[in-house]
């Protein structure tokens, strides 16, 4: 939506308020205090971190840095701002942070990210998907329909 509007994007807390620290996946310490012990809200959430854990391996990177590079690929392939709301507290976690600005995510690491982290679209959206290659008579490859993808 924003890119349609020309509107600039601010991502807020694009660190995941700590999580990706790895601090709250072996101890019940800080925020989780006010959290009930708890922080991650879905599966997805999870995967997100394992994913991005990984990619943080491979690239010898912390994970902080991995979500900043990402942020920073995604912009340069968008055709408006986006503009992130840091949250670095101390001196450390900004110069640890400002170094995502070296590391290059691969496309497949990009696509590895934004595949765990994609937002179910939901009913209808959903719904009309999975019902469309029978209503098409099969598997709807034999019809060009404006939301087809192309080749």
């Amino acid at each position: 939506m924003a890119e349609a509007l020309g509107l600039a994007i601010t991502p807020w807390s694009p660190l995941g308020g700590g999580l990706l620290t790895g601090k709250y996946r072996q101890s019940a310490e800080g925020r989780l205090k006010g959290f009930g012990g708890r922080l991650i809200h879905v599966e997805q959430d999870t995967a997100l971190l394992d994913t991005a854990f990984a990619i943080a391996q491979e690239l010898n990177a912390i994970p902080v840095q991995v979500a900043i590079a990402w942020l920073h690929y995604k912009a340069a392939r968008s055709s408006t701002s986006l503009i992130p709301i840091l949250g670095s507290r101390t001196l450390a976690q900004l110069n640890d942070t400002l170094l995502a600005l070296d590391i290059t995510l691969s496309d497949e690491q990009a696509a590895r990210l934004d595949e765990v982290s994609a937002i179910a679209l939901g009913t209808p959206h959903e719904q009309i998907a999975g019902t469309r290659p029978r209503a098409q008579g099969g598997e709807g490859t034999h019809y060009n329909t404006p939301w087809s993808p192309r080749a």
